[in-house]
């Protein structure tokens, strides 16, 4: 009999502004890419949850400029939406921001996924979203 543990890591914040924000957002980076080079993603989610302290946060800020590349592959829609969740915007936020139902962020979520030849759902997409957008491509 295979006995099936189910471990829970939590890290609480109160963030006091937006160093701090950024201190934990990078935070959340680190862990992702150890989910990731442990090759452990299959059975690890790792979220970050903002709540509050990013409210005023301006979501196009945060993301590198990106090279020509993955602009071209993405519409403008999808670059705004590529942005939010890099900056760890929930889609139920994104929908908000953008007056959209959350169905139509999801969908140009999966239409982004084709396009950037993107296998991978939930934080390893973002991770690899991220990192195609800071470097400008594959």
């Amino acid at each position: 009999m295979i006995t099936v543990a189910k471990i829970r890591l939590t890290i609480d914040s109160n963030v006091k502004d937006e160093t701090d924000r950024a201190k934990l957002a990078g935070l959340h980076l680190v862990v992702l890419e150890q989910v990731m080079r442990l090759d452990i993603s299959d059975y690890v989610k790792v979220t970050l949850e903002c709540n509050g302290a990013c409210a005023d946060k301006q979501p196009m800020e945060e993301v590198p400029g990106p090279d020509a590349a993955v602009p071209a592959l993405l519409s403008e829609r999808q670059q705004q939406i590529a942005a939010m969740l890099c900056d760890h915007y929930s889609i139920k936020r994104i929908a908000g921001e953008l007056y959209v139902s959350e169905n139509t962020v999801k969908k140009h979520i999966q239409n982004m996924k084709k396009a950037l030849e993107i296998d991978k759902s939930g934080a390893d997409f973002i991770y690899v979203l991220k990192q195609m957008l800071q470097k400008g491509g594959k």
